[in-house]
């Protein structure tokens, strides 16, 4: 094995893992859930959850997305 082919399966595999972190829903619900925990204990304002919830349903929107044309 070459070093250019080394280098190349590194990005490989850093590019799975990032991808397969990416794609982890439940990661998604779980910030979801943290934030309406913070917002239920006053540690965040109405407004600062509800803009955090759209950041985050707007990711998994773009998981989801896709996974539906990868057909994963």
């Amino acid at each position: 094995m070459g070093l250019f082919s080394a280098v190349e399966k590194i990005f490989e595999l850093i590019y799975d893992e990032g991808l397969k972190e990416w794609l982890d829903e439940s990661k998604y619900l779980e910030i979801l859930e943290n934030l309406y925990t913070e917002v239920e204990k006053g540690e965040i304002t109405e407004e600062q959850y509800e803009e955090e919830e759209a950041k985050i349903l707007e990711q998994l929107k773009e998981v989801r997305k896709y996974k539906k044309e990868m057909g994963l």
